[in-house]
């Protein structure tokens, strides 16, 4: 009979343990807190962000899909849990990418559009450490820039969540549109934008925007013009991160959300809030050939329905264009 042996943990690395036990604890009870806070002011508001898994398209269980490749639709998703708003972003992989820019460009559209509601001054923000998306400079750079153009916002703050204990509210919109269309076929992309939108009847449906190429601009300007040349600043370790109006060259760095935590200030370079003159893409992006030549194929045998063959055959291809998604969806 075999018996069972049990690893000893080392001092250190129970203290480690403990630690991330803490965190994980405080960062829930925060996370609770702030989603409350708009009950009492009115001012505050709370919202968790998150970039949907890919909606793979054509989309179903028919057999003939299943070993075509697929046209990339992203969808980038922020929910507001005080209003219950849903916000979806949508566009395809021939439109953009989904990085660091990208995800810039939706935020700053949606701080902007937060700013117009007069009697918000605070905006709370949460989401999970990924950091080709969301823990890094671009993003960080343009929170400062945003606030910058803002009249009634005076306060933004990041909150990011640990690794391996990131469900936010926004992931339930996820969830919605993944039961919506569990025994239903999506054609096309074009059909997207019209099953998220009503893939929640209540309290209302989710606000869907569709996004092309042109609606994402770069953020490497305002990034370099952020921080201050050879500034080392360990990102990675950021929990939270504070920008205020009135203070636009200081970010205010807590590397744990225990309340104890000492704040840490970051001096920025001069701040520049003239919009970014060049768009991020000009022309529609290649898909690969062989994407293109197993999508044409499902064309011709009629598999995708004929309204829809146009959409696919005038998609753009390149024999130099790979398969891959170089942006990771994982925790850093």
């Amino acid at each position: 009979m075999a018996t069972k042996t049990f690893e000893v943990k080392t001092e250190e690395e129970m203290n480690k343990l403990d630690e991330h036990i803490k965190e994980k604890e405080e960062s829930y009870k925060r996370f609770l807190c702030h989603q409350d806070l708009n009950k009492a002011d009115k001012s505050v508001i709370c919202a968790s962000f998150d970039m949907q898994k890919v909606l793979n398209t054509p989309h179903g269980d028919n057999m003939a899909l299943y070993y075509s490749r697929k046209i990339s639709v992203y969808n980038f998703t922020i929910y507001e849990s005080n209003t219950q708003v849903g916000l979806c972003n949508i566009w395809n992989e021939n439109d953009a990418h989904r990085g660091a820019n990208e995800i810039s460009s939706c935020l700053l559209n949606y701080i902007m559009e937060v700013d117009s509601q007069t009697k918000i001054k605070t905006l709370l923000l949460y989401s999970d450490s990924c950091y080709g998306q969301n823990k890094n400079k671009t993003v960080l750079s343009m929170f400062r820039f945003a606030l910058s153009r803002c009249v009634n916002l005076e306060v933004i703050q990041m909150n990011y969540l640990i690794p391996g204990h990131t469900y936010m509210p926004v992931d339930s919109m996820h969830s919605v549109i993944e039961r919506a269309v569990k025994k239903t076929i999506v054609w096309a992309p074009s059909q997207w934008p019209t099953i998220v939108e009503i893939a929640r009847k209540n309290p209302f449906p989710y606000k869907v925007t569709k996004l092309e190429g042109t609606n994402f601009m770069g953020f490497e300007e305002i990034t370099n013009n952020t921080f201050k040349k050879n500034q080392r600043i360990n990102i990675s370790k950021m929990h939270v991160v504070t920008f205020k109006r009135c203070k636009p060259n200081v970010m205010y760095v807590k590397n744990s959300m225990l309340p104890q935590t000492e704040t840490i200030e970051v001096q920025l370079s001069g701040l520049n809030s003239a919009m970014p003159k060049t768009n991020l893409y000009s022309t529609k992006l290649p898909i690969s050939q062989q994407k293109y030549n197993d999508l044409k194929k499902l064309v011709e045998k009629k598999v995708i329905p004929n309204m829809y063959a146009k959409e696919y055959l005038n998609f753009k291809y390149s024999c130099k264009t790979n398969d891959c998604l170089p942006e990771t969806d994982e925790d850093d």
